[in-house]
């Protein structure tokens, strides 16, 4: 069954409409109870999940979990505490370069997320000399109907200009415009988190996008 006890929920909308360090700290023990153990828990065994599918995801919950605190340095909202609690699972965990599997559970119910969210520019070249290349294999990878009916298709931020050396090629592959490549969704079920079928279903997702995700990685594994 699953971790989570409603206590989870109530503790991330308490947080929404109390997100002060005042309020955080008076439901600190909550917290801790509700929310970080059993997230500690469930992030262990997706990892065991998905390393018995890709041994190379293993890494250690502490190193995969992001920290609650927001950094509010250079952001315009102050607010002190994150919504959700997140991880990103892959060789590195959270502090991972390349594409990877990432989910959050908060307030707003389940968000799940795989690829390369944030490349560089070394690697935005290399994604970029790859579909060049070789995009017939990853349109071919976008098309599968898993992918299709799980994710959609590729989000991310595009560029309005590309290099010279990639404009004729992005007539045939509009991909090349990306200077993003990840896969996002929201599971339309504000308590999903309590389901006893989360993990499945999280591994579901995992398995959809492991191909695309697999074709990003060996792009940029050179850089």
């Amino acid at each position: 069954m699953s971790q989570f006890q409603p206590e989870f929920l109530r503790f991330f909308r308490g947080l929404t409409r109390h997100n002060t360090r005042p309020w955080f700290h008076e439901h600190k023990a909550t917290y801790e109870r509700f929310v970080k153990e059993p997230f500690a828990d469930f992030v262990g065994e997706m990892i065991e999940r998905i390393a018995a599918i890709d041994p190379a995801m293993r890494c250690e919950p502490r190193e995969a979990i992001f920290r609650l605190a927001r950094d509010t340095r250079f952001s315009k909202d102050k607010t002190p505490y994150k919504t959700h609690v997140g991880a990103v699972l892959g060789p590195d965990g959270r502090k991972s370069r390349r594409p990877a599997f990432y989910f959050q559970l908060g307030a707003d119910g389940v968000g799940i997320a795989s690829g390369a969210y944030q490349p560089d520019k070394a690697q935005l070249y290399a994604i970029r000399e790859a579909i060049r290349d070789d995009g017939a294999t990853l349109d071919r990878l976008l098309r599968d109907r898993a992918f299709r009916r799980l994710w959609g298709s590729l989000q991310g931020e595009k560029n309005v200009r590309l290099p010279a050396e990639f404009q004729d090629a992005a007539v045939e592959f509009p991909l090349l415009y990306h200077k993003q490549f990840y896969t996002w969704v929201e599971l339309q079920d504000p308590e999903a988190v309590l389901r006893r079928n989360l993990a499945p279903r999280l591994v579901r997702y995992y398995r959809a996008s492991r191909g695309v995700c697999a074709w990003l990685a060996k792009a940029t594994a050179g850089v």
